[in-house]
């Protein structure tokens, strides 16, 4: 029973992980090339532009806690369902746009499909507490995974299909994410939660609320002020960037996946939080005078090994501090905090990059990394002995 139960689980987790993969490439695919096919759009300028591509964050944000509320109430299937469908007609809508404003409207209706909360409350739904970091994990590597093809496909697939052309094969994602949320279960099964819902702390929710906005806000910062730092001081020619992302993610997850593992059974993902916080502190903090292509594998490396850890034991320990009654609510505000968190860091890492260069905003980025680890290292363990957490 335990080897099918474990099964089933990683079929859902690959499905959900799927459906995020998918989802998220019709962001990261437009992402590298957009402010350089955007220009013949009538009614471009930069300010539109540069809006056309944030306000995605912000419909995003503005609408996880509101989707996670309706994944409470009417399930999570078809509150997926909706999701994908309005994030397929935005892509419909800024496919056909024939100026800047329709495509600012389509680009805010892709952003209205606010899934990721609610697939995170149904992986946690389908999921013993003792299985989630590693099934959270399994997500983050689908989200990954979707990343790295995005920085391979892009430029090709651009020069293929133009802008417009692009709008389409977000479309066709989302239809394909749509069929795979079918083959989930419609009711969940039921999981048997480690404590009552009624004991739930605001406080640990607001401590993983704040951890996620600084670790998603560090990641757009960071690929925001890295790459043109790998052009200028480095002379890595922007289609090679991947050869340093690829074998530092790929090593990431083989170290990332045994310790998650062994965590979710003993249930203390929290310990794993300051340090993976203060490792990527190292990380980011030492790119700037790494040595060559080799030290700057090993510092990626360790920037996704803490990064991924966070990605997968945050969620999981959040699903478990909260129990089930109003999980999609509560990872809603979990999500709102991860996109502002990433719309704020790309508005900083910009700030910083253009009035300070990339070796700053890394600097800077390391520091607020060192100052939470440490700060979670002092106050951490007496937000979570009010919430339940293990």
């Amino acid at each position: 029973m335990p080897a099918s139960q474990n099964a089933r689980e990683l079929r859902y987790a690959a499905t959900l992980s799927g459906v995020l993969a998918l989802r998220l490439m019709g962001l990261f695919l437009i992402l590298p090339v957009f402010m350089v096919l955007a220009v013949d759009m009538p009614g471009y300028s930069p300010q539109a532009a540069g809006l056309a591509m944030g306000i995605y964050g912000l419909t995003q944000a503005s609408l996880q806690q509101p989707f996670g509320w309706l994944s409470d109430h009417w399930g999570r299937r078809p509150v997926l369902l909706l999701g994908l469908a309005l994030f397929a007609v935005g892509g419909l809508v800024a496919a056909l746009a024939e100026n800047m404003a329709w495509l600012i409207f389509g680009r805010a209706l892709q952003g209205c499909g606010a899934i990721a909360g609610v697939a995170l409350a149904l992986a946690a739904d389908l999921t013993r507490p003792q299985r989630r970091p590693l099934i959270m994990a399994l997500l983050g590597i689908g989200i990954g995974s979707a990343f790295l093809a995005s920085v391979g496909l892009s430029v090709p697939l651009a020069m293929l299909l133009g802008l417009n052309g692009m709008f389409w094969l977000t479309v066709g994602f989302a239809i394909a994410g749509m069929a795979l949320v079918l083959t989930v279960p419609r009711t969940p099964p039921v999981i048997v939660e480690s404590h009552s819902d009624e004991s739930v702390s605001k406080a640990p929710i607001l401590l993983l609320s704040l951890s996620v906005f600084l670790l998603h806000g560090v990641l757009t910062l960071l690929f925001v002020a890295l790459p043109p730092m790998l052009v200028g001081q480095f002379g890595i020619e922007l289609g090679d960037h991947w050869t340093l992302y690829l074998p530092g993610m790929l090593v990431s997850v083989i170290i990332v996946l045994p310790i998650l593992r062994r965590v979710g059974a003993a249930l203390s993902e929290r310990r794993l939080l300051p340090w993976s916080f203060i490792a990527m502190a190292a990380a980011v903090g030492l790119l700037p005078i790494a040595a060559g292509w080799t030290g700057l594998v090993a510092l990626i490396m360790l920037y996704f090994v803490g990064f991924n850890l966070l990605e997968a034991s945050m969620p999981a320990l959040l699903s478990r501090v909260t129990g089930s009654r109003g999980r999609g609510r509560r990872l809603g505000v979990y999500s709102t905090f991860q996109f502002l968190g990433a719309f704020g860091g790309g508005v900083a890492g910009g700030w910083l990059l253009g009035g300070f260069g990339s070796g700053p905003a890394l600097v800077a980025a390391a520091a607020i990394c060192l100052f939470w680890g440490v700060a979670l290292i002092l106050a951490g363990q007496r937000f979570f002995l009010t919430g339940g957490a293990a």
